[in-house]
Parts: C-alpha cells; sequence; structure tokens
C-alpha cells in the first residue's frame, strides 16, 4: 500500500487524541506499524465506581432458606418419593421409613392411653367417695395427681410420634413430608440405606434468590459495606448483605455474603469471581484491564497521539480482570492501547 493512503487514517486519528499534560512521552509509530503489532486501541469511558477487590466467592442458598426434613425415629429407608430439582408443595411425602423405635414408641403410647384410663377411673371413685365422706380427701387428691402424671406422659409419646409431622402407620412405617414449599435441593438417603435418629435425610430450598459467601482478607474489610455493589465475573451484579466483624481462626479472613438474584443462572456451590465496587471520584474512566502497565513502579496508559502514542502516568484506582479504573491527565476522549503493550514499552525505552 502506498505511504498516501495513510494519510486520512492519520488525520482521522489525529481528531481522536486526547489533550494529556507537556510533560508526557510520546511513542512514534506508524499506522503500518500499529496494525503489524495488532495493536488492539479501546475508547476510554466515564467511571461511576471503582473495584475495592477481586475475590473469590461461593454459591450459597440465602441463610434459613434451605429447609433439611430429618427421621426422627432411627430405620431403614423403604422408599424416596422425590428427586432432586422436583417442585414440591408442603406436606408431600419424601420418604418412607420402616422403624423399629417407631414400634416401641407407639406400643408406648398404647400402654399409656389404657393407663390414663385406668388412673382417671380411680381418681373419679375416690373423688367421689371424698365428695360423700366415705374416704379421706388426701387419697382423692393423690389419685388425680397420678392420672394427671400419666397424662403427661402420654402426651410426651404423642409428640414424639407426630415430631416433624410425620405420618405414621400402624407397621412401623412412617412418612417423612416436606416442611414446606420449594424445590428439592437434594436427597441423602437411598432405599435400603439405613438413617439414624434425627438425620437429614432430603434439603427443601424454599427460595430462588441465591447468595454468595467471601472470605475477605483483613485490609479490605474497612472498605466493604453492606449495601455495596459486587460484580461477579461473567455474571450480574448483587448486593452485600453483611460483614462480618472477627477474624477466622484459620483463614484469617472475614465472612461476606451478598445477595444476587434469583435468574443468575448460577447454582448452589459453584465458585465464582466477585468484584467489590464502590464509588469513584470525580473524572476518573474505565480502561480494559491490559491497557495500564508498569513502568518505573508506576502506572502507565499509552494514548493514541498524532504521532503515535504518549506514555501518560495515571493512578490506578481499582482493577478487575476485565476493567481498570484510573484517575489524572486522561479524557475521556482518549484512545488507548489495550494489547501489544510490551512493543510499546521497548519502543518507549529506545529499543
Amino acid at each position: 500500500m502506498s505511504r498516501t493512503k495513510f494519510i486520512p487514517h492519520i488525520l482521522v486519528s489525529v481528531t481522536l487524541i486526547a489533550p494529556v499534560s507537556a510533560g508526557a512521552k510520546d511513542v512514534r509509530i506508524t499506522p503500518e506499524q500499529i496494525r503489524h503489532l495488532n495493536i488492539q486501541i479501546e475508547q476510554a469511558q466515564h467511571a461511576s465506581m471503582e473495584t475495592v477487590a477481586v475475590l473469590s466467592g461461593t454459591v450459597v442458598p440465602p441463610l434459613n432458606s434451605r429447609l433439611v426434613a430429618s427421621a426422627p425415629f432411627a430405620g431403614t429407608v423403604t422408599e424416596v418419593h422425590v428427586l432432586p430439582g422436583q417442585h414440591i408443595s408442603k406436606g408431600s411425602p419424601l420418604i418412607t421409613v420402616s422403624s423399629r423405635e417407631l414400634l416401641d414408641a407407639q406400643s408406648q403410647l398404647a400402654q399409656s392411653e389404657a393407663e390414663l384410663l385406668a388412673a382417671e377411673a380411680i381418681a373419679r371413685r375416690r373423688r367421689a367417695l371424698a365428695d360423700k365422706n366415705f374416704q379421706n380427701p388426701t387419697l382423692a387428691d393423690e389419685a388425680e395427681a397420678q392420672a394427671a402424671k400419666v397424662r403427661a406422659v402420654l402426651d410426651q409419646h404423642k409428640r414424639a410420634t407426630a415430631l416433624n409431622g410425620i405420618i405414621t402407620q400402624q407397621d412401623g412405617q412412617y412418612i417423612i413430608p416436606a416442611p414446606a414449599e420449594g424445590k428439592v435441593a437434594e436427597t441423602l438417603v437411598l432405599p435400603g440405606e439405613k438413617v439414624e435418629a434425627m438425620a437429614g435425610v432430603v434439603t427443601v430450598d424454599t427460595s430462588n434468590e441465591l447468595w454468595v459467601r467471601v472470605q475477605v482478607p483483613v485490609d479490605i474489610i474497612a472498605l466493604v459495606k453492606p449495601g455495596d455493589i459486587v460484580q461477579i465475573a461473567n455474571g450480574p451484579e448483587g448486593r452485600v448483605v453483611s460483614v462480618g466483624g472477627s477474624l477466622d481462626r484459620t483463614t484469617r479472613s472475614a465472612v461476606m455474603f451478598a445477595a444476587i438474584p434469583a435468574d443468575s443462572h448460577l447454582l448452589p456451590g459453584q465458585i465464582v469471581s466477585v468484584s467489590v465496587l464502590r464509588s469513584t471520584v470525580t473524572g476518573a474512566l474505565n480502561v480494559p484491564a491490559s491497557a495500564v502497565v508498569r513502568i518505573d513502579d508506576q502506572p502507565v496508559v499509552f494514548v493514541r497521539s498524532a504521532v503515535g502514542f504518549t506514555v501518560v502516568p495515571v493512578q490506578l484506582r481499582g482493577k478487575s480482570s476485565s476493567i481498570a479504573t484510573i484517575s489524572g491527565p486522561v479524557t475521556s476522549e482518549a484512545q488507548v492501547a489495550a494489547s501489544g503493550l510490551p512493543q510499546l514499552e521497548r519502543l518507549s525505552a529506545g529499543d
């Protein structure tokens, strides 16, 4: 291509150049060299937020939104009625368990019912005799107290056989119902497996909302507060729910929870990258993260100029995997080099 064909491109680039400080260093490079070196040029954008930190987090269900259905009596699982991901209503059957412990509890319940009938009959007879002065009233009081004692034992057995709302059957089997409407997150047992008393058998998510659990280093804790915005890498925005005020003994970090939208297509247990954001200063700009390099331990960007690029020192306010927030003598009309920076560094050094 002839040299004259580059003139329109140079004129166009000159009109897009943003003014920079007079002391900035120029890197002379032709448009042909820019194309040959595959140097991408990106437009700087106004920034309202800056990245405080980029941390790793785990997607979790909100606290108290995941319920666990448990087996009140030890036994053997005979049937599993639900599958993970299945939507269920409150009271739907989850698990059927065959339990010798339940048989014993039902036997004790029946025995207590019979004992209560006998105790109440004795109490009524002694009270009637006492009212007619045929017997000491103290004996009637003792009989009524014994009946109350048996009634308390009977109530205890009734509560035990109805614990967690189970549906009991006379053959020692019982069905565990769903504690609430929601979606089955996990079934913890299979048919034929033994289950211990009060062991969890099915977990149910009652909300579609999700949280992210993040370990926050000690030097970041003071910079984060509830309500701050978080950005999930390749995902949605969320907001900080809480930040712990004490450090874990093992990780030496605090726990932060952030809420994210229900339609985020993330799954509990998934590991994500979380950028914690805050409001930035007036005049700050967003540029590609790759556009910022350090020369002599000073963050700089290569701003497009009439002769090629100008090395402009900036203040790096925050950086994520894709975006860097800068402030300094760069305007929003500036175009910066987003790739090929090693070659530009060598040129700026005179190589």
